[in-house]
């Protein structure tokens, strides 16, 4: 009888360890799962809200586009009134926004960003300047016509 107690505490033991190991895993991947989330910031999303608003120097059928409708045009290869490619517009609009708005370098309060615009799961422009740092808080806007914008910026 001695015997049979010791092995039904044994067994009870190891079946104790498998489920404490299955909530170690869960729990690691749980972890994991959320650290890819962004820290979303109103400050950032106003940002990419005002952008895709802005108005650009590239003009079809006789109105002058707005950002959103110049990055699904250079999605499609297309080109301005002017003959101008679409995506060499896009990235000079999008390099001197950023450049304008976002002061960067160890001595101001941003100390860097990452700025990417996907269409149809492509990457079309990554703009990224300064060092990225663990304080960062982004935005991701998701458009319909598969256009993504994603902008994260570093304290």
């Amino acid at each position: 009888m001695h015997k049979r107690a010791q092995s039904e505490i044994a067994g009870f033991a190891i079946i104790i360890v498998i489920i404490s190991v299955l909530i170690l895993v869960f729990l690691s991947f749980s972890l994991n799962k959320n650290s890819n989330k962004l820290t979303e910031s109103a400050e950032t999303e106003n940002f990419v809200q005002t952008i895709l608003q802005f108005t650009t120097n590239c003009e079809r059928r006789g109105h002058f586009l707005d950002y959103l409708d110049l990055i699904k045009l250079c999605g499609e290869n297309g080109v301005c009134a002017d003959g101008k490619d679409a995506c060499l517009i896009l990235n000079s609009t999008s390099e001197e926004i950023l450049r304008n708005v976002w002061k960067v370098g160890d001595e101001e309060v941003t100390k860097g960003y990452d700025f990417s615009v996907l269409y149809e799961g492509g990457e079309l422009l990554h703009f990224v300047d300064g060092n990225k740092t663990k304080n960062n808080f982004g935005s991701r806007q998701v458009f319909s016509g598969g256009v993504e914008v994603v902008f994260v910026k570093c304290n």
